[in-house]
């Protein structure tokens, strides 16, 4: 009898999967995370012990996004392309370029505020500057960029400043009326929304799709994470 059960331990054994964690990049938050490649596990590592990232889509530090559902990452890929290969960084544009685009919206829906003219006349001093001035004045506007009190963002459209597949998700899994705005489907889908808009802030030509653009035009097929407005 023993003999039969230490041939079923050791049965058993070889045929669990072994777990291998591999560092991902920071999240944007500042969490250090590691990833199990057998289970597609994802945990935020601290002192205090290690715990599930929540649900939710997640940005890390080298641009890449993260979709994780009940502490799993959807299978997309981003893991391990983010495990192998480094992102190239985007072009991206001046400090005071970003805050004028913040203050007065990508489309100018705001251009006729006070953060905006104010932006607007901090890019120009940035642009007529010498380049040892530039570098004083890109400073400034990135302190400005966070003191949201004296330069607060142009709201962003519902469904986005340009008509996308982030705007389409946000509009699938929160309602044409918002009817679903409670909803962790929702939620997440203004999270995909709000970083591309965050991404084409820092481009040279804001209208561009995106990585996270390229990102909803995976999730969108994905109905288990982002459920149509009143199915779930």
């Amino acid at each position: 009898m023993t003999r039969l059960l230490l041939f079923l331990v050791t049965l058993l054994s070889s045929t669990i999967a072994v777990s291998e964690w591999y560092s991902l990049p920071k999240t944007t938050q500042g969490h250090e995370l590691r990833y199990d490649n057998s289970s597609n596990r994802v945990e935020i590592v601290n002192d205090t012990g290690n715990r599930p990232l929540w649900s939710g889509v997640h940005r890390l530090e080298d641009g890449r996004v993260l979709r994780i559902q009940k502490g799993v990452a959807i299978a997309d890929q981003t893991v391990h392309r983010a495990i192998s290969t480094p992102q190239q960084q985007p072009d991206q544009v001046d400090a005071c370029t970003v805050l004028e685009r913040k203050s007065c919206g990508l489309r100018t829906d705001c251009a006729l505020s006070d953060s905006c003219q104010l932006a607007h006349q901090l890019q120009g001093f940035y642009n007529s500057a010498s380049l040892s001035d530039r570098t004083k004045i890109e400073s400034q506007c990135k302190e400005a960029i966070n003191n949201e009190s004296m330069f607060p963002p142009c709201p962003t459209p519902p469904a986005g400043a340009y008509h996308t597949v982030c705007g389409d998700i946000v509009i699938k899994s929160c309602g044409k009326l918002n009817q679903c705005q409670e909803s962790d489907a929702c939620d997440a889908a203004r999270q995909l929304l709000s970083m591309e808009n965050e991404e084409r802030l820092n481009k040279w030509v804001p209208s561009e799709d995106t990585y996270t653009t390229k990102q909803c035009e995976k999730a969108f097929a994905d109905h288990d994470f982002f459920p149509f407005c009143g199915e779930k």
